[in-house]
């Protein structure tokens, strides 16, 4: 398997199976009325199960809904009559997705907006930082610079300020 030829001719193999596995259509063998069976039974949660669709639950209550549903399409109910029929008997929070009117709404409408307002938060926030650290074009090295002169007469001062602290009276100035 050390041949270059062998290990492409085995890659090449490989993608094909990929390829035709992607492609190959299973759904089409399904019946209509088991689509929507598992469609809805994967849009609602179960009541027991904290976080679970009655699709994954093996909860007893779980398994009577999946009969529901079942027993409801099969007497000609749509989807949303019998998502209704379940918030009645079990309230809103039945449902996987919350409803997209009301207070719903806010679920689907807050979300993006809050990335919207944290990407101009950043975006304004480095810009902040930016020109807050950028050193002013008024400064230059001549101006911090002091000459031996101005170091003396600069340490003076502050020899004569320490000793002044050392009196009684507290610091005062100089006249």
């Amino acid at each position: 398997m050390k041949n270059p030829k062998t290990i492409l001719t085995v890659a090449l193999a490989a993608l094909a199976i990929l390829a035709l596995a992607c492609t190959s259509n299973t759904g089409d063998d399904i019946p209509e009325i088991e689509r929507k069976t598992h469609s809805l039974n994967k849009a609602i949660m179960c009541p027991v199960c904290p976080g679970e669709s009655i699709d994954q639950s093996q909860n007893p209550l779980a398994v009577s809904m999946r009969g529901i549903v079942a027993e409801k399409l099969a007497d000609g109910w749509t989807g949303d009559q019998i998502k209704d029929f379940f918030v009645e008997r079990y309230g809103p929070s039945v449902l996987l997705e919350p409803p997209r009117e009301g207070i719903g709404l806010a679920a689907w409408v807050l979300p993006p907006v809050a990335v919207v307002v944290a990407i101009f938060a950043v975006f304004v926030g480095l810009r902040w930082m930016r020109r807050t650290t950028a050193i002013p074009s008024a400064v230059t090295s001549e101006n911090t610079v002091m000459t031996l002169d101005e170091q003396e007469s600069y340490f003076r001062r502050i020899e004569v300020a320490l000793d002044l602290d050392d009196t009684p009276d507290g610091p005062s100035l100089p006249s």
